[in-house]
């Protein structure tokens, strides 16, 4: 499960991400994050990895946005910046 920043896995384990800006609170946006996670699980991903590594790249995402054009931007603005976000780290 992924909410606000922490995935938790049934077993008791948790991972805590930065939930990323404001600018994420947009339409939409939460189907990115739906699709980063699983995205990650459709490349063989562990469901808790894919969880970690969708929120951190689609939380990364919306920060690069909101650096670059401020508060405001649409969900679509998310798809090319996720994919930037993969190869920068």
């Amino acid at each position: 499960m992924h909410c606000f920043g922490t995935v938790a896995h049934p077993d008791g384990r948790t991972w805590q991400a930065e939930p990323g800006s404001s600018g994420l609170g947009t339409a939409g946006s939460g189907d990115v994050l739906s699709g980063a996670i699983t995205g990650f699980a459709a490349l063989g991903m562990e469901p808790e990895r894919a969880a970690v590594w969708g929120g951190w790249t689609h939380a990364r995402a919306g920060d690069r946005l909101t650096e670059r054009v401020g508060i405001g931007f649409l969900a679509r603005d998310l798809l090319p910046e996720l994919t930037a976000v993969v190869h920068e780290s």
